[in-house]
Order: structure tokens, then sequence, then C-alpha cells
């Protein structure tokens, strides 16, 4: 336990730190936004900070697990992974492409709709997915060769960049969100062009890799991707789509609430970077009493997280939105706590579905996170205030997926992690007819 703790600490350091700047920065760049434009123009903003955070990791973060997976499994046996990085960036380039046609035939329903008739923010959309794009396939390639201080770098860079221009946009006085949402998805384009000199094993020769196993592979981690980033982010979407014309302004202040209870999510982000790499490789080496202490260890800790930002809201919750946003945003702890319960939950959750994709097993995640996804949509239907109905909704779908998921991982675990190989067969048995 205490060589697993310390593998731990040296992977995840770097990125926690990555992180922390990141998570402060979006944090700072939310509040700093928020006094310079108010409840009611945050909202777009706000809007568009989900949307790439959602969009950006359904869309691209499966390349970055399969990426992670690839060259960790590949590195554990001397194995370079180019042919893997290299399709995987014409995976990229297309998914890049389609985003850029489906945003442009849409771009007046969406800024009329969702952005408030602002149009730049769809342009500030397609900037953020962009660059996302380029980040998770680079970290996919830092992870995967055990380069943590790039991918923290990479990170810390981003949210510089972010609380850098929303600055000094609020200090010349920019009141309304179209260039705050245009800087915010220039950030981490700048922050891949500064860091992505690098790629260890992802830049070395190695054996074939073929579009058919890449595709089955990314097909259902996209899947599985769509699903989870549905259960954590469909709650500030609907609850600004279900928001009535006097209900805006408690929209704003709803999905305000709902950045501030997940700040435990930044921190797992940091463990969650070198998790499934390392479980990939002692998958790899068929070390099933090595992986079954990572993901306890791993699952305890997430847990622990968990616990820790509950009590935190639960204490101090209603005086820390203020402080962070301002007087305007009031709210209660009957609003908070069950949103950061369900981020507590969604943490434990994320690590039972990475468990299983370090394993190949692409489906059991698919289904957990489909279920979770079912149960929030049926919450909805529950008849609440519209803070209540949405915040319980996200907690009974978080809940459910975590439990579906830790069914799949206790039934995979009773298996080994490597297939055993196949008998050679004798020419003897071989049927001639």
């Amino acid at each position: 336990m205490a060589s697993q703790l310390s593998a731990v600490a040296r992977q995840v350091g770097p990125v926690a730190i990555g992180l922390g700047v990141l998570g402060l920065a979006s944090f700072a760049f939310l509040s700093v936004s928020g006094r310079a434009l108010g409840p009611a123009e945050l909202a777009p903003l706000g809007t568009l900070w989900v949307l790439i955070n959602a969009l950006g990791p359904a869309l691209f973060q499966p390349l970055e697990q399969e990426v992670g997976r690839a060259v960790a499994s590949r590195a554990a046996h001397g194995q370079g992974a180019r042919p893997v990085f290299l399709r995987a960036c014409a995976l990229a380039g297309g998914l890049i492409v389609l985003a850029a046609v489906v945003l442009f035939a849409a771009r007046e329903p969406l800024a009329d709709e969702v952005f408030a008739g602002q149009d730049v923010l769809v342009l500030a959309l397609f900037l953020g997915l962009l660059g996302l794009g380029a980040e998770h396939l680079t970290r996919g390639a830092f992870a995967g060769g055990g380069a943590f201080p790039r991918y923290g770098a990479q990170l810390g860079i981003d949210g510089v960049l972010r609380i850098g221009s929303a600055a000094v946009l609020a200090v010349v006085g920019v009141t309304t969100a179209g260039w705050y949402g245009v800087f915010l998805g220039l950030a981490p384009i700048a922050a891949v062009l500064l860091t992505a000199g690098w790629l260890g094993p992802a830049n070395q020769p190695g054996p074939h890799h073929s579009w058919g196993e890449l595709t089955h592979a990314v097909g259902w981690l996209t899947l599985g991707a769509l699903a989870s980033q549905f259960v954590i982010n469909a709650a500030p979407v609907a609850a600004n789509l279900l928001a009535g014309a006097d209900e805006q302004a408690r929209a704003g202040i709803f999905i305000s609430v709902l950045v501030l209870t997940r700040v435990p999510l930044f921190l797992f982000a940091a463990i969650q970077a070198s998790f499934l790499p390392g479980m990939a490789a002692l998958a790899a080496e068929g070390d099933t009493a090595g992986f079954r202490r990572r993901l306890n260890l791993i699952a305890g800790a997430v847990t622990a997280l968990g616990i820790a930002g509950m009590l935190v809201i639960l204490a101090v919750g209603p005086w820390l939105v203020q402080l962070v946003y301002g007087p305007e945003y009031v709210t209660t702890r009957t609003d908070l706590w069950p949103l950061a319960a369900a981020s507590g939950l969604f943490m434990l959750a994320s690590v039972l579905a990475q468990a299983l994709v370090s394993v190949r097993g692409y489906r059991a995640s698919v289904l957990g996170w489909l279920a979770g996804t079912a149960t929030f949509l049926l919450g909805l239907l529950v008849p609440f205030r519209l803070e209540q109905r949405v915040g319980f909704a996200f907690l009974a779908g978080s809940a459910v997926a975590a439990l579906v998921l830790a069914i799949a991982m206790r039934h995979r675990l009773r298996a080994p992690l490597v297939p055993a190989p196949a008998a050679p067969v004798r020419r003897e048995d071989i049927p001639w007819t």
C-alpha cells in the first residue's frame, strides 16, 4: 500500500497543482465576469462555460482515455505508440470539422435560444471545442508517457489565460458576454501551443494500430462520455431551459451555485488524469492484487473528498456563494446540499467507470452512465420548484450511475484482468473436410 501511495503521489502532484490553478482561475473568471456583467448577462456566458466543458470532454475525452491507455499499455512492454496517436489526431480533426459545420448551420437558433441573441458566443463555443480537442489529445500522450509535470503545466497556463483575459476585460469596462466568451475559447488553444513540444512514447514508432481497433474503443468511450457529461452538466442547462421569464436571474444564480459545489471535481480531476493509465499498466501486467489495491485506494480517497465538500457546503455554503459572486447571489443550504452530494457520487462513479475502461469494459461503463442519464430525466418530472427539481434530479442520476457501475466492477473482478492465452492448435486437431 505504501508503494501505491508513493506512485499515486508522484503522478497526482504536478497535475493537482495545474488543476488547482485552473480551478481557481475558472471560479475567478466566473466571479469577475459575474460582478462585471450581473446575473442576467452572466447566464449566457455561464451556459457557454458549461457547454464548452461538457461537449469538449464528451467529444474528445474518449480520445484522451484511449491514447493514454494505449500509450501506457505499450510503454509497459517497451513499445512506442505513434500509430495510435496519429490515428487519434485524424479522428479528432474529423470531429472538429463536423462541429464547425453543425455550429455554422445552427448558429441563429443557438444564438437566439441559448446565448440570449449573442452570435459571437457561437464562435466562442467553436474555439473552445477546438482548444479542448487539442488539449485532450496532448494530455493523453502526456499521461500515457508519464509526463505529468507537462500535463499540469498545460492546465495551469490555460487557467492563467482565462482569469487574465477576464480581468483585463473587466478593467476596460466590457459589460457584454461576447468578448469574455471569445477569450474563454482561446485560452486552451494557446495552452496547447505552449506545451505540446514533447509527446514521449506517443511520438515513437510502434506496432500497427488499426482503425477498427481505435474506432471500436472510441465509439464505446464516446457513448459513455456523452452520457457521463450529460449527468454532470445537464443540470445548469436544464435550469436555463426550464426557467420562466421571471426566473432568469434565479437560473443564473443556480448555475453559479452549481459551479461552486463542483470544486471537489477539479481536485478529483488530478487523480483521474493518472488513474486510467496506471490501472491500464497494472492490467497489462496481470497484477490483479495491485489493481484491487489501487482501485480501493482511489475510491476511498474520492469518497473522503466528496464528504469533505459536502460538509463545507453545509457549514458555510450560502455565505461562500455571496463571498465569491456578490450580495445579489442569494441561495440556501436546501438548494446546495443535493448538488454537493451529487458531485461526490459522480466522482465515485467516474472512478469505477475508469477502472472498467482500463480493462476494456467499455460496454459496462456505458450502461452505468446511461442508467444515470435516464434517472436524471425522470427526476425532472418531480413537481418541485426549479432549483430543487434540477438539484434532486442530478443527485438521483449520480447515485444510480455509481450503483450500476459498482455492480459491474464487482462482476468484472471475478475474472482475470488479462485473458488467458489460447491453447496452441495441434495439426492433428485441424479439420480437413
